[in-house]
């Protein structure tokens, strides 16, 4: 947690905003791994009023590209509360993510609008997140996200699938045993490849019918303020990461 927090004020600063701009990742993305790997957009607007709603399909999703939880998705066009969506844009558009944990990659990142395919997988109980932690561009363990009983439940397992259990139970911990993805090793890659740049960073990762889905790239998980409750997680993934002499 503490080489988190240092990584977070001392290294990984405004220089690598466009890795968590929403919009412009999708270059890094594209150069590293290819475009296929990418959800298709619609469109990108620096305004609520430029957005033509007329013109959208049925189903979209619009996501803040500035920061975290921005995010609406619309199944029916037909039949939303278009100014209430207008009001909860604006609303996105005037916060500057930075200042909720003073994580200063976000601190320069411009407030835009991203619109999105919406794909039907990603907004179902079934979906799965795979999140890749990774250390010096090598993926270690995948905290995998599912809801379970209407709740969104987690558990970490390492990269030969083998479920890791914390040391006490808690009521976010995923029971369901996952199976292990038919895929895994091209998500290893895909993760490694998008990693090779960075100290630390968390690959996020969607399959979705047969087809991996570049996530986000996430520097500081819970912003660095949360202990893993694997204890030996984490002494083994603090020392995993190897700080840089800093002049």
């Amino acid at each position: 947690m503490e080489k988190i927090q240092w990584l977070k004020l001392y290294y990984y600063k405004e220089k690598f905003g466009n890795l968590v701009d929403k919009y412009e990742v999708r270059n890094f993305v594209e150069s590293k791994i290819g475009a296929s790997y990418l959800n298709p957009i619609i469109g990108v607007f620096n305004s609520v009023e430029v957005i033509d709603f007329k013109s959208l399909p049925k189903q979209f999703v619009i996501k803040g590209t500035h920061g975290s939880g921005y995010n609406i998705i619309v199944k029916d066009k037909n039949s939303i509360n278009e100014k209430g969506i207008k009001k909860e844009l604006y609303q996105f558009l005037n916060e500057n993510y930075f200042f909720r944990n003073r994580e200063y990659i976000y601190k320069e990142v411009p407030p835009r609008l991203i619109v999105e395919n919406y794909i039907s997988e990603l907004d179902s109980d079934e979906l799965i997140d795979y999140k890749f932690y990774t250390f010096h561009g090598v993926p270690k363990y995948v905290l995998v996200k599912k809801n379970e009983n209407g709740k969104s439940k987690k558990c970490f397992y390492d990269l030969n699938w083998t479920k890791i259990y914390p040391d006490s139970i808690s009521q976010d911990f995923l029971e369901e045993e996952i199976a292990k993805p038919e895929n895994l090793d091209e998500m290893i890659t895909v993760a490694r490849k998008l990693a090779s740049d960075f100290i630390f960073v968390r690959v996020d990762l969607y399959y979705v019918s047969s087809k991996i889905i570049f996530g986000e790239l996430t520097f500081f998980p819970t912003a660095g303020m949360k202990r893993f409750k694997i204890e030996h997680f984490n002494k083994e993934l603090g020392e995993a990461i190897i700080l840089p002499a800093i002049a």
